[in-house]
């Protein structure tokens, strides 16, 4: 082999002085990248693994409440609860239990589902949802202050004139009638649309206090 001219041997010494700088750097560089790019390969194939577990847990609920079980829905929704708090899924496998026991008149465990829910949901409307529920199952239990609380203002906007509503119920069988009427006109207003199928049932109730 000729041996290297001295360009080369030069192109050399200083290639093998860079490296020597900044080799290191370079490796865990190119280290960083590899370990980000499997360790995202590795979060999606969880996620996906997840999403299933979910999904198929999510089915066994919706089965014992295609049944009215009122005790294995809610065994399902809390397996659930347990191993999957934060997956969007969760939140409608309780609102399920809820529903179910609701009809059941178990108030007490649709008033406890609901509050997990609402305490746990990580979507809004979600929350919104369970609190508008959970301010009926507490006007069923003649709680009327706590229903109140539980409704006295939506995240999302457009709960505003159901949250409006429920508050006038509730103020209606506390027997406060200018109350509940000053609710029932702010439900009122609160429509998105004017042909809502809500208004003739607000507008009757309205009529009702004398409106």
């Amino acid at each position: 082999m000729a041996a290297f001219d001295l360009q080369e041997q030069e192109q050399i010494a200083e290639l093998k002085a860079w490296w020597a700088l900044w080799g290191k750097l370079v490796i865990a560089a190119l280290v960083a990248v590899l370990l980000g790019y499997f360790g995202s390969m590795g979060w999606r194939a969880w996620q996906k693994s997840q999403g299933e577990a979910a999904a198929d847990a999510f089915t066994a609920v919706e089965q014992a409440y295609a049944t009215k079980d009122v005790v294995k829905t809610r065994a399902a929704a809390d397996a659930m609860s347990k191993s999957q708090a934060g997956h969007a899924l969760t939140a409608r496998a309780m609102l399920l239990a809820a529903k179910v026991a609701f009809d059941a008149g178990k108030l007490d465990e649709a008033k406890s589902a609901l509050q997990w829910v609402e305490s746990n949901a990580k979507e809004d409307a979600v929350v919104d949802i369970a609190r508008l529920r959970l301010a009926a199952v507490l006007m069923d239990q003649k709680q009327y202050d706590e229903a109140l609380k539980t409704v006295a203002a939506p995240k999302v906007e457009g709960y505003a004139s159901n949250f409006a509503d429920l508050r006038g119920d509730a103020l209606a069988l506390k027997g406060d009638a200018a109350g509940a009427r000053k609710a029932y006109q702010e439900a009122l207003q609160k429509l998105e649309q004017a042909d809502a199928p809500a208004r003739n049932l607000l507008e009757t109730k309205l009529a009702a206090l004398g409106a």
